[in-house]
């Protein structure tokens, strides 16, 4: 969808794990306040994005595999396939995404660059009001107003 990517070198909030990390120490970067998901890479930590790694990841995987999981590397349980949208997605669109993908982060890119990972906390309610409002009014045939 979006080619190579990576991540934006000052992108706020954005945390990165190298894919060869264990997924205990992933563990113990999503269990910090403020941590919703990682950015896998490779390389460098501004270097190819290989994937989106959440907690939700980690419990599909301990309870599909049990807890040796946590000894294995990030890369065996990262989808690279993860959801992401263009930083102009109206709040709307953003919603669809979460829902289509049936995720609860998704990336933000600019270019072929993830500005930012959103969670669904992030955009629920965010501008959605106004993106409704202004469709409703534009399927709504305008009334005229003739003398």
């Amino acid at each position: 969808m979006f080619g190579t990517m990576r991540r934006e070198p000052d992108a706020a909030g954005v945390r990165t794990i190298h894919r060869d990390r264990s997924v205990a120490e992933a563990a113990q970067l999503l269990a910090q306040p403020g941590t919703g998901a990682l950015v896998v890479v490779e390389g460098e930590a501004d270097g190819t994005v290989t994937g989106l790694l959440t907690q939700r990841d980690i419990f599909r995987a301990v309870a599909a595999e049990g807890p040796e999981i946590y000894s294995r590397s990030v890369w065996l349980i990262t989808d690279p396939d993860f959801p992401a949208v263009d930083i102009g997605a109206s709040a709307q669109e953003r919603l669809k995404t979460f829902c289509e993908r049936r995720v609860d982060h998704i990336a933000l890119m600019e270019s072929c660059r993830i500005s930012a990972i959103l969670s669904i906390w992030d955009c629920a309610g965010q501008d959605i009001d106004k993106d409704i409002g202004q469709a409703r009014t534009a399927a709504t045939p305008q009334a005229s107003s003739h003398p």
